[in-house]
């Protein structure tokens, strides 16, 4: 048996046809199995960004909530009933549930879906959170209305929440915009800290694995 076809069926046919569609529209030189260890490659070296956008706008978002609502707001019911409670949207759900196996604010913000966060990102939560303390938690965002500030990043952090989903769920994004992912990231912990997205870029390896992409020049 052939390596390639060992590894088909270690990883299953249906897994490897998006990179074998991908492939067969690129030159000869490059193949499914180089598609399939590149994005694993991809994949790995997004990790540090994601975790490091995620960990800072959380706590950001966590900082806004402790100024408006005390350093106990996952427990202040007036805040908690604001949270949309839809079961698409189950923001409400997440806290409670939180609230009910931890006893600190700071287990809670560690143990909360991204999702969570971006739902705070929302226009109800305008008047109370973004208006009045966006310019001094996100202070280096790009100048404008917060309530325009806080929609752009509701966006960004949509883009990451579903990029962070494919990645944990091993699915391909070859196909994403993986520059714009990175500048999305960019945007978001810049808008808290200049010199932590600094550090971010002096030890990422994302940029190097990006320009090292298969797919380069090789459509034809």
């Amino acid at each position: 048996m052939a390596p390639y076809d060992a590894l088909r069926r270690a990883m299953s046919a249906e897994r490897l046809s998006t990179y074998e569609r991908i492939a067969s529209t690129c030159n000869p030189e490059v193949t499914a199995e180089s598609l399939y260890l590149w994005n694993m490659r991809m994949c790995g070296a997004l990790m540090m960004p994601v975790h490091l956008c995620e960990v800072v706008i959380r706590n950001a978002a966590a900082s806004v909530l402790a100024r408006q609502h005390g350093p106990r707001w996952p427990w202040n019911d007036a805040f908690r009933r604001r949270l949309p409670a839809s079961s698409s949207a189950f923001a409400r759900t997440a806290l409670e549930q939180a609230a009910c196996r931890a006893t600190s604010t700071s287990e809670i913000v560690a143990n909360l879906p991204m999702v969570f966060w971006q739902q705070l990102f929302t226009c109800r939560f305008d008047s109370t959170l973004w208006i009045p303390a966006l310019n001094g938690v996100l202070r280096h965002a790009p100048s404008a209305h917060p309530s325009a500030i806080r929609k752009a990043m509701h966006v960004d952090i949509g883009r990451i929440r579903q990029l962070r989903n494919r990645i944990a769920h091993h699915e391909p994004i070859l196909e994403r915009d993986i520059g714009a992912d990175l500048a999305a990231i960019g945007r978001l912990i810049h808008a808290r800290c200049p010199h932590t997205l600094g550090w971010l870029q002096r030890h990422e390896r994302a940029t190097t694995v990006l320009a090292a992409s298969p797919l380069l020049g090789k459509r034809r």
